[in-house]
């Protein structure tokens, strides 16, 4: 499976993809081009090479701040001394001896003057990590994040089996068994495990022995859609009292009777929602993925607020102090006004999205970057960021904070135009150095390799969920 960014961008060059004659291409433009693009956030470099082969003349991109290193554009067709490329928002319009013009969403400002390419700095060595305090085989995919309750294991798996396995000693206490994939991490409370499933039933279980408890189907007694989010996310139910709310892909928010599954009420948002809803107060905040962000009103089931953000939201809105955090498929991470989601800030991932939900610890939020492969220690308030770490892959998930080590689970995926390698990052949580590294490499034949979901601290120790099915657990700190 591609990178999803370069999706449109495939589709671009095979649509594009015919012999050029050397007139029709502006041999004005022949040559490397380079300089910097400006983010709200920062500026960074960024190069273009134009070369003029047997079907006219071709583009390739160079961004160092992304790992891209002479990727194909395809041809380049080039009017009115401008070069366009829709799908990626390129548009650069020579002038004299400067190309300026956009780059990405949200159509970033770029200038380039002819030059050499910027060069990439190889991801450095770190020391390896340290063995596995012990590993259990799952027997099948796991994308879910593990979740976590008095020292055991609760994590789903795509055979439709919830497991939940000892942190001490990685022994199974019990497994349970579906008859569709589980994607999605659990809530676990003091007697239930509840989570939703891929036909959008949401279910619980008893804690003790994963006896069932419940089963109640969302989406309006519709089937449910297929998931569009490319990562497989699944709305994850929150609780307060005896109530359970929970997204569905059905455009609806539900509230549920925690202990039988009866349906409270439904509030039609109008768009699917993959994530958890945050709770603040009385207030509901959801993520829907036509990228509006809802305000609910939880007792009135009115809605209070709403922002329209650039892209699609697949991750959950979080709450520090004032400020509401928002990853965003436009390639932003959002700080909006807790009062009136108005936009405070925006920080510019280029062209990655923003899937990671922060964990925010003693007033700083700790974030993963997807394709920027970095974690970030950032000051909510204004989005500044007190240290930036190359993690060498991709970050869905969110990070584990203790007191002196952020830890971070990386993927990778092929065929991608981004290397990145799976495995788990350990940092130094002042200053975010490397203190260590855990491999996970692709396996041959397979597509993927490392964690596509958070970590979890459980009994002194990492664990973490393979995408191979193989739950690990590390020493923490």
């Amino acid at each position: 499976m591609r990178t999803p960014w370069l999706l449109p961008v495939a589709v671009l060059v095979i649509a594009t993809a015919r012999p050029q004659t050397a007139a029709s291409a502006d041999a004005a433009f022949e040559g490397t081009w380079v300089g910097r693009v400006t983010a709200p956030n920062a500026s960074t470099e960024i190069g273009f090479t134009f070369t003029r082969g047997a079907q006219g003349l071709g583009a390739t991109f160079t961004m160092p701040a992304m790992f891209v290193a002479g990727l194909n554009l395809g041809p380049a067709k080039i009017a009115d001394d401008t070069y366009a490329m829709p799908a990626l928002g390129i548009k650069l319009v020579r002038a004299g001896d400067v190309l300026a013009g956009t780059f990405a969403n949200p159509l970033l400002r770029v200038e380039l003057r002819r030059g050499e390419l910027p060069t990439i700095v190889a991801l450095p060595a770190a020391p390896p990590g340290p063995p596995p305090v012990w590993s259990r085989a799952l027997g099948a995919q796991v994308w879910a994040s593990p979740a976590v309750r008095d020292g055991v294991i609760y994590v789903g798996s795509v055979d439709g089996r919830m497991h939940a396995i000892r942190a001490a000693d990685g022994g199974e206490a019990w497994a349970w068994s579906g008859p569709k994939p589980l994607y999605g991490e659990a809530l676990v409370t003091t007697d239930s495990v509840c989570f939703l499933d891929e036909a959008g039933d949401c279910i619980s279980l008893a804690r003790g022995e994963g006896r069932l408890r419940w089963r109640t189907a969302l989406h309006a007694g519709k089937p449910a859609t297929q998931n569009p989010t490319f990562n497989h996310r699944t709305a994850v139910p929150v609780i307060d009292g005896g109530t359970l709310y929970v997204g569905s892909a059905d455009g609806g928010l539900y509230a549920l009777e925690a202990s039988g599954g009866k349906i409270l009420w439904r509030h039609e948002l109008g768009a699917p929602v993959y994530a958890a809803v945050a709770l603040d107060g009385d207030r509901l905040l959801a993520a829907g993925f036509d990228g509006t962000v809802f305000v609910l009103d939880r007792r009135s089931q009115a809605e209070v607020a709403r922002v329209k953000l650039g892209g699609p939201l697949a991750s959950a809105p979080a709450l520090a102090g004032d400020t509401v955090l928002v990853g965003c498929r436009d390639y932003l991470l959002y700080g909006l006004r807790r009062a009136d989601l108005s936009v405070a800030w925006r920080d510019s991932y280029w062209f990655s999205w923003v899937e990671s939900v922060p964990r925010v610890v003693d007033g700083l939020a700790y974030i993963g970057g997807s394709d920027y492969r970095r974690i970030s220690a950032l000051d909510p308030v204004t989005g500044a960021a007190r240290w930036v770490t190359d993690v060498g892959g991709l970050t869905w998930g969110t990070p584990v904070v203790t007191a002196t080590t952020v830890f971070a689970g990386t993927s990778a995926q092929s065929p991608a135009a981004i290397q990145h390698e799976g495995g788990i990052t350990a940092l130094d949580r002042l200053t975010g150095a490397v203190k260590w590294r855990y491999a996970v490499p692709l396996a041959a034949g397979t597509d993927r390799a490392g964690y596509l979901g958070s970590l979890v601290l459980a009994d002194g120790k990492i664990i973490g969920a393979g995408y191979d099915g193989t739950l690990v657990a590390f020493p923490a700190d």
